[in-house]
């Protein structure tokens, strides 16, 4: 009888572990991933699938035609492997939910018994005993846990929107760049051939003698300056195009062929439009490092009702059984710890204190917020101020070049004067660059401080769409 138990007992401890999970080896091949990265497109149907997804204003063709912000942004959601670290977060943070509601297991144990009598009627080995253990928590515990681990998950999806406004943050400043530096070299090889114009014009006037060596000398050194200038500036575009390029995830050469634009560059919004009680409302509202630290709150709370919880102890229903001599003996207790020498007071007061620092965390980044803001806003006002000096300065050397060419046009000016007046009208060309440059930089740090896009067209508020479901197999070749 003992040794039919004994296979009963066995074939179900093998009935429980047949749904136990098995490992699965995902060996890391660097090569592979390497060459997988190199293969990285624009013309990726994977991506042109997330686009027509999440763009507002859908493709028509796919890949689009020109690239901005916007489209430039999602791909970089798509491609972006930070991201991608941060969904693979969310995930261990997801699992960790399943982890806190696990209920802990029952603790079985058997032996064997021996007779030591002899007896006839009896084989000398026989079950001896079963002990069941079985532990129940309580006070809530196991709820405590959960709620704590899926306060926990929701910071790290809040931590994913921080990584993917860093994304976008890091596209716009690197298109930024890459837009501004490609006419930085166009008005510099303008402002080269107006140069070289001038000093050919005086060069020739040495000849006739009607100008003397020094000018030629100044003339040709300001010719020289600009040829330096305009090398120096067309250098910058392919390092901005890799930039670029290492901002979206893909390698420069997927960029090949692709147009960009940026429709609203020349027209930052107007100060009028962003006031600072605005401003200060929105960084409030829309900053995702500041709602990760409610949340954060909100798990420390959890986390104190837990060891509070734990000050009352878990209940255990033991029993067992045990044969001997033809008899069935059955015994059951339930147990519990005593809370004689400590009533769990260092993990409570540890977690109180933890709740009172994320508190005041939460407190020291939102002061700390209102006045990034601020200042960003400031920064920005005075920005603009400098774009608008400069597009009146630039506007009128454009109005004197007009006139100055429709003066040589019928005789009234010489050709030196005009090759002047024309560096003059690109100098203030590109001095209107650099405080546009300015003042789109310091809408992204304002942007920055909102964790909010700003201008025409911008949307609401940030809220980014779901990673990309295109995870690389590490073992892939």
């Amino acid at each position: 009888m003992g040794g039919q138990k004994v296979v009963r007992f066995a074939a179900l401890v093998a009935c429980i572990f047949c749904g136990c999970a098995t490992y699965q080896p995902e060996p890391l091949n660097p090569a592979g991933v390497a060459r997988q990265f190199e293969h990285r497109s624009l013309a990726n149907p994977g991506l042109c699938a997330y686009l027509n997804a999440n763009a507002r204003a859908k493709p028509y063709a796919c890949p689009p035609a020109d690239w901005n912000v916007e489209t430039l942004t999602l791909a970089g959601f798509y491609f972006s492997p930070d991201l991608a670290l941060a969904a693979a977060q969310v995930r261990t943070a997801d699992a960790a939910i399943v982890t806190a509601g696990a209920r802990p297991n029952p603790v079985v144990g058997l032996g064997p018994q021996y007779d030591l009598r002899g007896s006839p009627h009896f084989a000398p080995w026989a079950l001896g005993f079963f002990s069941l253990d079985l532990p129940i928590e309580t006070a809530g515990k196991r709820g405590y846990r959960i709620a704590q681990a899926d306060r926990l998950a929701d910071a790290a999806r809040l931590a994913a929107g921080e990584t993917a406004w860093t994304v976008r943050s890091r596209i716009r400043a690197a298109l930024l760049q890459y837009l501004l530096d490609a006419r930085r070299g166009d008005l510099a090889v303008q402002e080269q051939k107006a140069l070289a114009l001038t000093a050919a014009l005086v060069a020739a006037r040495v000849k006739a003698g009607e100008a003397s060596q020094p000018e030629l000398d100044l003339a040709r050194s300001g010719f020289q300056n600009a040829q330096a200038s305009a090398a120096e500036a067309q250098a910058r575009v392919p390092a901005d195009r890799n930039a670029l390029a290492a901002a979206i995830g893909l390698p420069v050469d997927a960029l090949a062929g692709a147009q960009f634009v940026w429709t609203t560059l020349d027209s930052p919004p107007d100060e009028r439009s962003l006031t600072p009680a605005m401003v200060q409302r929105l960084a409030l509202l829309n900053r995702i490092d500041l709602r990760r630290e409610l949340v954060q709150y909100a798990a420390a709370d959890e986390a104190l009702k837990l060891e509070i919880a734990k000050q009352y102890p878990d209940l255990r229903l033991a029993g067992g059984y045990s044969w001997e001599g033809g008899e069935n003996i059955f015994e059951l207790g339930p147990s519990l710890a005593l809370p004689v020498f400590n009533q769990n007071q260092g993990p409570i007061a540890a977690a109180e204190a933890r709740r009172k620092e994320v508190a005041a965390q939460f407190l020291a980044m939102q002061a700390g917020i209102i006045a990034e803001a601020r200042t960003a806003l400031i920064n920005y006002r005075g920005a603009l101020a400098a774009l608008d000096a400069a597009r009146s300065a630039a506007h009128y050397q454009a109005r004197r070049y007009q006139q100055a060419s429709r003066a040589a046009a019928i005789g009234e000016s010489d050709a030196i004067t005009l090759a002047a007046i024309r560096s003059q009208d690109l100098a203030a060309q590109q001095t209107l660059l650099q405080t546009l440059n300015g003042a789109q930089t310091a809408l992204g740090a304002l942007e920055n401080s909102l964790q909010r896009p700003l201008g025409h067209g911008a949307a609401g508020s940030f809220i980014f769409p779901p990673p990309a479901d295109n995870e690389v197999k590490a073992s892939e070749h």
